[in-house]
């Protein structure tokens, strides 16, 4: 006897064939997308690492110049040319590859829009798309995916790179006290603070400055790119590369304040330009464009003598009126013999014979006193009055001990910030109008562009090394305010400032990724 099989156990065969045949056209295209994206995701990744390390190679030759331009993508397509992806292909970046800008957040323009416009542009954005930006991503066959009809799929890379360029002109001098960042002096009513060997409000000509501590060199102009430990390039401290960086007031160097700097002894007259634009004065071929070097709000030169500035703030009542832009020094190697009252020597310099100050100035040899700030008692935010600075004997005047009735006249001193200053003392430079304020004519200016920050230096120490490229230490950023138009082209040079205090903190040079 045949037993009959129940028709519903004869179809179990046919339907776990058929759910197989379905899963398969479920899990077959599931499977193709996990593999296809898990492809896509390396590919992905291996176009943001190249175009991270040529956002990278290229950023660190960005130097405010058009060389440093042309450069920068050379070295930005030759790194991605190390690089590969999608199983070993290479991808040749072109021009359009590249852009530039100010800061990471654009705006961003071409390497042919930037070129002639170097200036600030320190940041570069790769991107790996054919023609760049809002280009066509890069091409990636698909496997699996096929069969859903997917032939390929496309990614790229992006990144950006670069410094933000610190406000440090590449001018260095030596630091008058190297190894005391501050001191002070006590006149019995009050005390003022001194930073490196420098009091606030005094004038100082910087190529006087050389020979501080028995030093063997002068460490004026310094190579705005490169800094120790990176290579020095001996050709970015000559004079065509380091005036940008003088017309703007920046460099990429001691990003924190302190650290190494490749040094290069003396300075070019054609430099008078870069640093007078502030002064409103871009003649004689200088390098400085107004839009990136603006002149400073307030142009008026402060110079010695009766019928000058500053004799309405300084001197009133005698004719003991400073005959000199700046103090003087007295014989090298020894300290600027106007350092401190001659008093105070005993108390903060060291002993040795070399570094003493051997008289104080006379109130004459002082030169333009307090033109950007007062002096500063010790706590660094109280102004010194100018009752405190005249004293009232020979012993407790800050600025010699001869008769001059009033070396700052209580007068006559600002005792208010005029409008659209943000100066914390009132001073004669941030007065909106009268005889100590004057106007760029034709121009907008920007308060504080007379501010000069300049690189302090242990000149205790030579350089080591040769030519433009000697290493020297730095023990601080020091802020200082042009009182005149600089006059490099006589003998000697004339750089003439006043210190105003440190900068603190410096802020980062370094390149990196920002995106």
């Amino acid at each position: 006897m045949v037993q009959r099989i129940p028709k519903h156990h004869q179809q179990r065969g046919a339907v776990a064939v058929m759910t197989g045949l379905l899963l398969m056209l479920v899990l077959i295209p599931v499977a193709g997308l996990v593999l296809d994206l898990g492809h896509l995701y390396i590919v992905k990744t291996e176009l943001q690492n190249l175009a991270d390390a040529s956002a990278l190679a290229a950023g660190k030759d960005l130097d405010n110049s058009d060389a440093g331009l042309n450069k920068a993508v050379a070295s930005g397509k030759a790194l991605a040319l190390k690089n590969r992806y999608n199983f070993g292909s290479t991808l040749t970046l072109q021009d359009a590859n590249f852009r530039f800008a100010a800061s990471p957040d654009g705006p961003w323009y071409t390497l042919a829009q930037s070129l002639g416009n170097a200036t600030g542009r320190t940041f570069v954005e790769v991107d790996t798309r054919d023609g760049g930006n809002g280009g066509t991503a890069q091409s990636i066959n698909t496997w699996l995916m096929r069969i859903a009809g997917d032939n390929s799929t496309s990614t790229y890379g992006w990144a950006v790179a670069g410094r933000y360029v610190n406000t440090v002109t590449p001018v260095g001098v030596c630091a008058i006290d190297p190894t005391r960042r501050t001191a002070s002096y006590s006149y019995g009513s009050f005390t003022e603070i001194v930073e490196y060997g420098f009091r606030r409000g005094m004038s100082y000509n910087v190529f006087e400055l050389g020979s501080l501590g028995g030093a063997a060199s002068d460490p004026y102009q310094i190579n705005p790119v490169n800094s120790p430990p990176n290579a020095c390039v001996s050709s970015n401290s000559s004079t065509n590369v380091t005036a940008p960086f003088i017309c703007v007031g920046n460099s990429a160097v001691v990003p924190t304040g302190v650290g190494q700097v490749y040094t290069n002894t003396g300075v070019s007259g054609t430099l008078e330009k870069a640093f007078n634009s502030r002064f409103n004065d871009y003649s004689g071929g200088s390098q400085c464009d107004p839009a990136t070097a603006p002149p400073d709000i307030n142009v008026k030169e402060y110079l010695p003598g009766s019928g000058e500035a500053p004799a309405g703030w300084q001197d009133a009542g005698s004719t003991n009126l400073p005959s000199q832009q700046s103090v003087t020094t007295d014989g090298t190697p020894q300290l600027p013999k106007y350092t401190l009252p001659f008093e105070a020597t005993t108390n903060i310099w060291p002993s040795t014979p070399s570094t003493r100050v051997p008289t104080q100035a006379s109130y004459a040899e002082h030169g333009v006193l307090w033109s950007y700030t007062p002096a500063v008692q010790s706590d660094g935010t109280t102004a010194v009055t100018p009752a405190e600075a005249n004293g009232t004997s020979a012993t407790s005047k800050m600025y010699g001990t001869g008769a001059t009735t009033n070396y700052i006249d209580p007068a006559n001193y600002p005792t208010t910030v005029g409008a659209g200053f943000t100066s914390q003392f009132a001073a004669p430079y941030n007065q909106a109008s009268g005889p100590t304020f004057l106007a760029p004519a034709g121009r907008t200016g920007v308060e504080n562009r007379r501010i000069l920050n300049i690189v302090l230096i242990d000149c205790r120490t030579p350089p080591v090394g040769s030519g433009a490229c000697g290493v020297m230490n730095v023990v601080g950023i020091g802020k200082f305010f042009m009182q005149k138009k600089a006059d490099l082209s006589g003998s000697p040079k004339k750089l003439n400032v006043e210190f105003t205090g440190l900068v603190e903190p410096v802020p980062s040079s370094e390149v990196k990724l920002y995106k």
